[in-house]
């Protein structure tokens, strides 16, 4: 019996080994406690209208998740997937897509945005003085969903009238993709990721800064947490025939989570 579990060991040993040197899988979940700044302007030259929607910088909490597969084949890029959500509660005035806001009204929006990004990328530096540099190109999938609905006062009652303002569509970002890793003692790490895309006096720049801690009490599952801190800046000005978009939205926050790492 002694005999059989220690051949068992040496087997499971073995295995964990040849895979660790072939493939490395992580993900992780958490939520990000994000302050939006800034704001969405509109203009139709043909129509002389403008509107403005201004973030009220509301905190919002929302979750985000990441999935990587790493592998040690030559040529083939890595993969890294990632989705998270910003939002925004704002304040609408002028006129939003031919509505006019009366003027002193109460015109409250929300803006959401969900970001699914695909992210091939190759390892240049792999725990070198225990340095991880990674570069490639992250693919955002965006979808976003702009609302606002006038306030009505009726006999002293506040109430949200029918919705007047409904703007939604998807775009795809590519960006640049650069991670930067150290790995410190009592296995932690200390982590900086940067997408930054540039393109006719517009940019899209995400820039996470983390510490991460990971316990290695198991042979092949390794479970722990990360603390960081997280930006998304939208810099965007978009003419489209007498309409001008104009969209300058900062998000920027403390975020934690749990990961896995086998």
């Amino acid at each position: 019996m002694k005999k059989f579990i220690l051949i068992v060991i040496t087997i499971l040993t073995l295995s964990s080994t040849t895979y660790a040197d072939l493939l490395n899988i992580g993900a992780g979940i958490g939520s990000w406690s994000q302050t939006p700044e800034g704001f969405m302007e509109y203009k139709d030259t043909a129509n002389d209208s403008s509107g403005r929607d201004t973030s009220q910088e509301n905190t919002i909490t929302n979750i985000y998740t990441w999935f990587y597969i790493k592998h040690y084949f030559p040529y083939v890029p890595n993969i890294r997937m990632e989705y998270s959500s910003i939002e925004s509660d704002g304040q609408g005035s002028g006129t939003l897509t031919g509505f006019e806001i009366p003027i002193g009204s109460n015109f409250p929006t929300t803006l959401e945005m969900n970001q699914f990004e695909i992210i091939p990328y190759y390892n240049l530096l792999d725990d070198s003085f225990f340095i991880n540099v990674d570069i490639g190109l992250a693919i955002k999938f965006i979808d976003y969903q702009a609302t606002g609905r006038l306030e009505i006062n009726t006999g002293g009652m506040l109430s949200l009238g029918n919705e007047v303002y409904n703007e939604k569509g998807d775009f795809i970002a590519p960006l640049p993709y650069l991670r930067v890793r150290t790995q410190l003692p009592f296995n932690i790490g200390a982590e900086t990721t940067l997408k930054y895309g540039a393109l006719d006096g517009s940019s899209f720049t995400d820039l996470i800064m983390k510490i991460d801690y990971t316990l290695d009490f198991f042979p092949i599952i390794k479970p722990g947490f990360e603390l960081g801190y997280k930006l998304v800046d939208l810099d965007a000005e978009v003419e489209d025939g007498d309409t001008t978009s104009i969209i300058k939205l900062t998000f920027s926050g403390i975020f934690i989570g749990l990961l896995i790492d086998f």
